[in-house]
C-alpha cells in the first residue's frame, strides 16, 4: 500500500470538502442537538460529510469509513483491513456561530487505531497539512516542524473542554488553571484536529484534552509525531490512543506537561 499516494487522493478530497463548507459558512445555520445541548451538528457537517464518504468509497472501496455524524460506511468492519475516521467539521460550536476557527479532519487507520495517513484542512485560510506514516508532516506541501521552547514559561498550551462536564467528575478545569501561572500563554480555540496541527507545526508547544473521539484527534496525532513531536495518554503511553486522553507536545515539554496534568508539579 503507497502510503503517499493514498495521501494525495485524500488532499484532493478535503479540498473539495473544504470548498463544500464554505458554501454554508457565514450564512444562517439549522442547528440539531446531539448528545447534549452542547453537541450540535448543522447541514455543512451532513453535507460535507457525505462528499467526502462517497469520495472514499470510491477511491478505496475495500476500506470502512468511520463518520462523525452518520456512523459506519464502505466496506463492512469486520472485514475491512484499513478504516477512516472523518469529522466533516471539528468545531461545529464555531461554525454554526461563524467563528473562523474549525476544521476538517481525515485519518486512515489500521484495525489497531494506528494513524497511517492525515490530512487535516482549515478552510477558511485554506491551509492544508497532511503526513504519512514515515514520509514526515506539512502543511500546505512544505515540510513542517515542531517547536524548540524548552520551558513552560515560554509556551503557549492549548485544551478544551467536554460536551458533558455534568455528568463527569473529571471536567479537565484543575489542568486548566494548574497550567495558567506556568505558561506563557493557555488557549481553548474549540477545534482538536485543528490544535494538533498547530502543535505540529510549532504554533503551540502542546495541548491536552480528555474524552476526545477517534476522528478528533487521529489525524493530530499522526501530524504531531511526523512533525518530531510527541504524543501520549496522561499515563505517558504512546500506544492504545483512541482520545479518551490525549497529550502532545514538542518532546522536550512533555514530562513536564504530564506533571501539570496529573497534579504532581
Amino acid at each position: 500500500m503507497n502510503l503517499q499516494v493514498i495521501r494525495g487522493t485524500a488532499t484532493g478530497i478535503i479540498q473539495q470538502a473544504g470548498a463544500e463548507v464554505m458554501l454554508h459558512f457565514g450564512r444562517p445555520h439549522t442547528e440539531q442537538t446531539k448528545s447534549s445541548v452542547f453537541d450540535i451538528v448543522t447541514e455543512g457537517d451532513r453535507a460535507a460529510e457525505r462528499m467526502i464518504s462517497a469520495a472514499l468509497h470510491e477511491a478505496f472501496p475495500d476500506h470502512h469509513i468511520v463518520g462523525e455524524e452518520s456512523g459506519g460506511m464502505g466496506a463492512p468492519a469486520q472485514t475491512a483491513e484499513y478504516f477512516w475516521y472523518i469529522d466533516p467539521i471539528d468545531g461545529t460550536a464555531n461554525f454554526a456561530n461563524n467563528i473562523p476557527f474549525f476544521s476538517i479532519s481525515m485519518a486512515l487507520a489500521d484495525r489497531d487505531l494506528n494513524p497511517l495517513v492525515a490530512v487535516v484542512m482549515n478552510p477558511v485560510s485554506r491551509e492544508v497539512f497532511s503526513a504519512a506514516a514515515g514520509h514526515g508532516a506539512t502543511r500546505n506541501g512544505e515540510p513542517i516542524q515542531v517547536s524548540t521552547t524548552d520551558h513552560l514559561s515560554k509556551a503557549i498550551v492549548c485544551s478544551g473542554f467536554p460536551y458533558d462536564p455534568d455528568t463527569h467528575a473529571r471536567t479537565n478545569i484543575e489542568p486548566f488553571v494548574a497550567f495558567l501561572p506556568l505558561v506563557r500563554g493557555v488557549r481553548r480555540f474549540g477545534s482538536a484536529a485543528l490544535e494538533l496541527s498547530f502543535v505540529g507545526c510549532g504554533r503551540l508547544d502542546g495541548f491536552w484534552e480528555t474524552r476526545l473521539n477517534p476522528w478528533d484527534c487521529l489525524a493530530g496525532i499522526l501530524l504531531v509525531r511526523e512533525a518530531g513531536g510527541k504524543v501520549t495518554d496522561y499515563s505517558g503511553s504512546e500506544t492504545g490512543l483512541t482520545g479518551a486522553e490525549i497529550v502532545a507536545s514538542n518532546g522536550l515539554l512533555h514530562e513536564a506537561m504530564l506533571r501539570v496534568i496529573n497534579g504532581s508539579s
